[in-house]
């Protein structure tokens, strides 16, 4: 049997009550693990990593999802430094 109830966790962003289940949660946990990164890092899950003789070795947020939903989550990670920034 699964359980249905929601996991309940504070947004970051909101500071308000969000599901651990839905798209909102998803969203902002996808951009806080991108913002614990390096620059180096965060290139590559934006832009993926070629080898030596230019073969993908890792496609990118852009070549998979699309360069409007990497626009999306640097917008978000925007959001969180905004309201971390503020809270300090």
């Amino acid at each position: 049997m699964t359980d249905t109830r929601d996991n309940i966790s504070t947004s970051e962003l909101t500071g308000q009550p969000v599901s651990t289940s839905s798209e909102e949660w998803r969203i902002e946990t996808e951009a806080r693990t991108v913002l614990k990164m390096s620059k180096e890092q965060r290139d590559v899950v934006f832009n993926g990593r070629k080898d030596a003789d230019g073969k993908t070795v890792d496609r990118g947020v852009i070549a998979i999802r699309g360069p409007k939903a990497a626009e999306e989550i640097k917008a978000t990670m925007e959001r969180l430094q905004e309201a971390r920034a503020n809270r300090g």
